[in-house]
């Protein structure tokens, strides 16, 4: 059977192993057992273990003079160290050494009296602690800067964040986004306040869910109730392969909207007249022939040209044959349906499709507005306008089948009605006239 000394042997032999600083106290406090890397983590010299048994109070009045404990007097400190060692009460606390090292210490009574302390090293678990605290308090900042709003969602769908801008755009409480938020509350959340438009709370999460849950990209926009619009796009977090969580990004696009508006207005729209101008009203009346050819229906096509049109320009200026013919442009959009099509080919040539007309409503149309813009009273500096137009008519199918042949037939009218004394309709050839004799 081992003796005691072997006994002590085999046990200072394990607490040499051991990854972390180790000490036993018996009842008496007295320090009856230690490893050297106790010694190491807290720099005792070996002079404090000398022949006899170091006292707890005496390492710890060592560690007060040499200010491990903060300033204070070094035997008030050692004195209640040792006071509340005495309780034999369980204990975990964190120190930062003057050298920059923080050691965890776990101090557990044992069943005899006395009690057993083991001393970790922290200092580098808690840099990283601090680095990634810090890492998350900078990106934080940056997603609070953003110019629009970031949802960040596990795979279990819970939320891990959402800056405040996107809280903002759907007028979501602070209080109300918590870390660990089902995404499903927060987007019920936001359908109730209307975000999704009109429509049932449920049946909108539900789609929106089935999306994020099954880590579908997917990108929406959202009008909002004060006329807006939101971008919203979704995406799947990817980690090693494998969907780890889901991204929302929310955008205000209002006027990104409203620029793309202007864009294509100025990309389609004659600048005087407000009318379509000639690539959009070909590429729009093309797409009415289409139709009027899929399902059997009629369209015809006025083309109109303003009579004596540079006799105005070089009488009056060309300001005058500016207001000639903006004041054509708004005769035609208020006698004309709204699903037809009206543009401004060039100088003075206007034209016309009217859909599912055929060629002799058309010429009644064509009349009717021949003698609206021949009533005009148009005024310029003091001085009375009047003018007239020439208006040639064709039917799509019945006088062509293409576009162009259609225009080619409409402008022959048109110059046929020019030739036959200007100011009037022609819908039908005029038949060439017998040469004389």
């Amino acid at each position: 059977m081992p003796s005691n000394d072997e006994h002590l042997r085999l046990i200072q032999t394990i607490l040499d192993y051991l990854p972390g600083g180790v000490s036993l106290a018996d009842k008496d406090l007295n320090v009856v057992a230690w490893n050297a890397e106790f010694k190491r983590l807290l720099k005792f010299p070996d002079e404090l273990f000398g022949p006899e048994t170091p006292t707890l109070h005496k390492l710890v009045l060592f560690n007060a003079r040499r200010g491990e404990y903060g300033p204070g007097d070094p035997e008030e400190q050692a004195r209640a160290s040792v006071e509340r060692a005495r309780k034999m009460e369980p204990h975990v606390f964190e120190r930062s050494r003057p050298d920059g090292t923080v050691l965890e210490i776990r101090g557990r009574p044992l069943p005899g009296g006395g009690f057993v302390t083991i001393y970790t090293d922290m200092t580098e678990r808690k840099r990283i602690e601090d680095e990634i605290r810090h890492t998350a308090a900078y990106f934080q900042s940056v997603l609070d800067n953003l110019p629009i709003g970031v949802l960040l969602a596990d795979k279990e769908m819970r939320c891990v964040y959402w800056n405040k801008l996107g809280r903002g755009l759907f007028g979501i409480e602070d209080d109300f986004v918590l870390v660990g938020t089902p995404l499903q509350d927060l987007l019920h959340e936001v359908a109730v306040k209307g975000g999704y438009g009109p429509g049932k709370a449920r049946e909108q999460v539900a789609e929106r869910m089935e999306l994020i849950g099954n880590f579908k990209p997917h990108k929406v926009e959202l009008a909002r109730p004060n006329g807006g619009t939101l971008q919203v796009r979704g995406a799947p977090i990817i980690v090693d392969g494998a969907p780890a969580g889901f991204i929302l990004l929310q955008e205000d696009i209002t006027e990104q909207k409203a620029y793309q508006a202007t864009l294509e207005r100025l990309a389609t729209t004659d600048h005087l007249t407000g009318l379509l101008n000639r690539r959009a009203f070909l590429e729009a009346t093309e797409r009415e022939i289409r139709r009027a050819h899929r399902y059997g229906q009629s369209l015809s096509l006025l083309m109109i040209d303003v009579d004596h049109f540079k006799h105005i320009n070089d009488a009056h200026g060309h300001p005058a044959g500016d207001e000639v013919l903006r004041r054509i442009a708004t005769a035609c959009r208020g006698m004309l349906r709204d699903e037809d099509l009206t543009g401004r080919l060039g100088g003075e040539e206007f034209a016309v499709s009217l859909v599912q007309a055929p060629l002799h409503a058309a010429a009644a149309v064509a009349e009717r507005l021949r003698e609206a813009i021949n009533a005009l009273a148009i005024e310029h500096e003091g001085v009375r306008l009047t003018v007239s137009v020439s208006i040639g008519v064709a039917e799509f199918g019945r006088d062509a089948g293409t576009l162009d042949r259609l225009i080619s037939q409409a402008d022959a009218r048109l110059y046929a009605a020019k030739h036959a004394g200007r100011n009037r309709v022609i819908s039908a050839n005029i038949p060439p006239q017998p040469s004389s004799a």
